[in-house]
């Protein structure tokens, strides 16, 4: 099929009701779009009276004055056709309308994808910037790993000093947001996902984690205080991929981790015994209202 031969049409949608566009938007956002969907304004490409992709604004929390893409997906299908460049062609016109003058967007891909969306950014004025590496893992091929394999036995027991981020009093994430050195926030984390280390009644190490797609979980941030003992990140580590094999119904998933600083890429290298698939993380502004290139 030829590019020309895809005669897809866009369409504003409701973003507090998806409806068949939710299949292209990341979970954690679309739990959040309908919490507030005064916050967002979403996009959605059809095609044969299908959705094909959606995209999903918002105010960039990093850069005053902003927009920023909070997701953007096409059916794999339908790509190279042009239809994620409309999408965020059409974002770019949502955010000069509500006001913003630059457009930030972040996304991770891999081999041809990432070429292709590369080249959308520089065709609508942006400059990719490559942020990190960023890791993905199928759970099924640690079953038998020896560092790991415990996490997926029907007689796994979470240590009782690890504890959802549900479960922390006010005292303790009150403690932990005055620590200077623990960068325990990001605005992308599930504390239903995401766990803590308690040493002497504080939290001593956590594991930030989100559901980034069905089937898929992500790790948004690793911190290890001082104070905690040796092998803190592995209890914690082996606690989360049981938490996300549970959350996921006993069946395997894939696990995504970034190595932004050297001891967590460390911890990958030694875990997933070369069993890895590696993709990029860059980051672009464009203009709002970029103009667009044929």
């Amino acid at each position: 099929m030829e590019k020309e031969d895809l005669d897809f049409t866009l369409f504003v949608f409701d973003p507090a009701s998806p409806g068949p566009c939710e299949q292209y938007i990341m979970p954690h956002i679309t739990g959040e779009m309908q919490q507030e969907p005064e916050s967002f304004a979403a996009v959605g490409a059809a095609w044969n009276n299908r959705a094909i992709g959606a995209a999903v604004i918002t105010e960039d929390p990093d850069e005053p004055g902003a927009a920023a893409v909070a997701s953007l997906f096409v059916d794999p299908e339908v790509r190279g056709k042009g239809v994620g460049k409309a999408l965020l062609a059409a974002c770019a016109d949502i955010a000069a309308e509500a006001g913003a003058k630059v457009l930030t967007l972040t996304y991770t891909l891999d081999g041809e994808d990432l070429e292709a969306m590369d080249c959308v950014v520089r065709s609508m004025g942006g400059v990719p910037e490559f942020r990190r590496p960023v890791f993905t893992m199928s759970s099924a091929d640690f079953h038998d790993s020896r560092l790991l394999g415990r996490a997926f036995r029907p007689d796994y027991r979470r240590p009782e000093n690890i504890v959802s981020f549900l479960d922390l009093t006010p005292e303790q994430l009150e403690v932990l947001i005055e620590d200077p050195d623990a960068p325990w926030y990001n605005p992308w984390m599930q504390p239903e996902l995401s766990l803590a280390y308690l040493h002497e009644g504080r939290v001593a190490a956590f594991l930030l984690g989100r559901m980034s797609s069905p089937g898929s979980y992500a790790v948004q941030g690793i911190w290890r205080s001082d104070s905690a003992p040796f092998n803190t990140i592995h209890t914690l580590l082996l606690a989360h991929v049981n938490l996300c094999y549970t959350h996921n119904g006993g069946a395997d998933f894939l696990y995504h981790c970034s190595a932004a600083v050297d001891f967590v890429y460390r911890l990958i290298q030694t875990y997933t015994e070369g069993k890895r698939r590696r993709f990029e993380e860059h980051h672009a502004v464009l203009a709002a209202n970029a103009e667009k290139s044929e």
